[in-house]
């Protein structure tokens, strides 16, 4: 069974408990891959440089980055070093990890028009060097998993004119997840999973199943959305939606915590652990 672990790359994303956790699991046997963010780490980089970060709205409302000429390098340039530190932290707690930085194993087509809106108006985007993913190496994945390495991913594509490309961190998380049969696909960030009222953790949206998506997408904010797109692309028995900032977030997630989403209604609790135990008791503070 595998499994794949997407960490948000925002500014309040906490990684050390997550990867500790995912650590613990390896070690016991278990096989995951990981895949990263690095927006944060791009904006901090691009502050550094004096580059000007702007995002991109298109008409489904959807963001991402706006990576022109200059602020391709400057993304690269931080989603290797994210990728280097992980492996790196990967490794201090005793498990076998490979850092790939994309273009080795993601594969997209660069979109050459993108319709978007600025300033409330439509414009059309010529410039941008970001991709639409189209494939992965799944041969290498599977290599390195048989051969009890753990593949972290940065979010950095290849392209069909052998470009480099900034994609979507959840999005190649979920294809991941569907070219390995994944049983699961938890996705942590800096927000608990879906809530119905964003200022009341307690709103939140324990489970729902995946035909019931669009339901749900209107609670969706901001990066949500392509959460909940990930999931529908992801082809998972189940999509995990929760927060990195517990002392064992895989486990808290595994055991109920976070938004669920399932092909099938199930109960999501993985063992007897008392989830509320678990989610409350190692909570940061």
């Amino acid at each position: 069974m595998i499994r794949v672990l997407k960490i948000g790359g925002g500014q309040d994303v906490v990684h050390t408990h997550a990867l500790r956790n995912l650590a613990e699991r390896v070690r016991q046997g278990e096989r995951w891959v990981l895949v990263h963010g690095a927006s944060a780490a791009t904006n901090a980089l691009a502050e550094q440089t004096g580059q000007v970060v702007q995002t991109i709205t298109g008409k489904d409302g959807h963001t991402s980055r706006y990576t022109d000429a200059r602020m391709i390098d400057i993304y690269c340039a931080a989603a290797a070093s994210v990728n280097q530190r992980i492996t790196a932290e990967l490794a201090s707690y005793g498990v076998s990890a490979v850092g790939l930085a994309g273009p080795n194993v993601l594969w997209a087509s660069r979109k050459t028009a993108i319709r978007a809106i600025r300033g409330g108006r439509p414009v059309v985007i010529r410039d941008d060097h970001s991709g639409t993913l189209t494939g992965l190496d799944t041969r290498l994945l599977y290599t390195l998993l048989d051969a009890g390495w753990l593949p972290v991913i940065a979010p950095v594509a290849g392209g069909e004119a052998s470009e480099r490309l900034n994609v979507d961190g959840d999005l190649a998380a979920a294809l991941v997840a569907q070219a390995l049969g994944a049983e699961t696909l938890i996705i942590l960030s800096n927000v608990p999973g879906l809530l119905r009222d964003v200022q009341d953790p307690a709103s939140l949206v324990r489970q729902f199943l995946l035909s019931d998506v669009t339901r749900y997408e209107p609670l969706a904010q901001g990066r949500m959305k392509k959460k909940l797109l990930a999931a529908q692309r992801a082809g998972a028995e189940r999509v995990i939606l929760a927060a990195a900032g517990l002392e064992s977030p895989l486990d808290a997630a595994l055991v109920g915590g976070g938004t669920h989403i399932v092909r099938e209604a199930q109960p999501v609790r993985e063992t007897c652990i008392d989830v509320d135990e678990v989610l409350h008791a190692h909570v940061l503070t």
